[in-house]
């Protein structure tokens, strides 16, 4: 713990509002979204993504109104189509979260007919958070880590519900936990020191 805390505290007043400039944006950037050529499911994408002829390469799947791309189909289908996995609803509904579409992105994580895993109870926990029940959104962060408690980016998004709590002690508890897991630094870990030195200098530049 020593080490976690020492860093946030050797901070000096320029660094830390050097750092709040360089702060990272959160929010996805949806690839590719005027591609109008053919398009094909390939095996080779990862979750999340799909093949564009155009780019020659995986982008970020967009679908229009009402939609939602399906891995199984290989496009677009209608958003209550029985043909999307539980991955197509989490995918989907995490693009939703980060497009500050929360209350839309419940709406398909609970959906998801497995619900006990680590990624979904963390996305659930952040979009309510987002909708202002913080406390019940610490609740999911702490059903996340307790299937995985390796998970480093729900730790941050824990140590900033804390901070919204005025519980600064709280917060540095998951940097500590963060540095632990991580092993050196990391974007999780620089992410929540930001988040505090932000908190503690009044410089609320962090988008929580």
């Amino acid at each position: 713990m020593a080490r976690s805390i020492g860093f946030v505290t050797a901070l000096g007043a320029g660094a830390i509002l050097l750092g709040l400039a360089l702060a990272v944006p959160r929010a996805f950037a949806v690839e590719d979204t005027d591609d109008s050529s053919s398009t094909k499911a390939s095996k080779s994408c990862p979750s999340g993504k799909r093949y564009s002829e155009k780019k020659h390469g995986c982008v970020s799947m967009s679908c229009g109104t009402g939609q939602i791309w399906s891995s199984g189909v290989g496009s677009c289908v209608d958003g209550n189509s029985a043909s999307l996995s539980d991955d197509d609803l989490y995918v989907a509904g995490r693009e939703l979260g980060q497009q500050a579409h929360y209350a839309e992105a419940l709406k398909l994580f609970f959906r998801i007919k497995n619900r006990e895993q680590a990624r979904v109870l963390g996305s659930i926990g952040y979009s309510t958070r987002r909708l202002g029940d913080v406390d019940k959104g610490i609740g999911y962060y702490h059903q996340a880590l307790a299937i995985d408690p390796g998970y480093t980016k729900v730790r941050e998004y824990l140590g900033e519900a804390y901070l919204q709590k005025g519980d600064v002690e709280g917060a540095k508890e998951q940097l500590t936990e963060i540095a632990d897991r991580c092993g050196g630094p990391c974007d999780d870990y620089e992410l929540l020191v930001k988040a505090i030195a932000a908190h503690v200098t009044g410089e609320q530049t962090v988008d929580w």
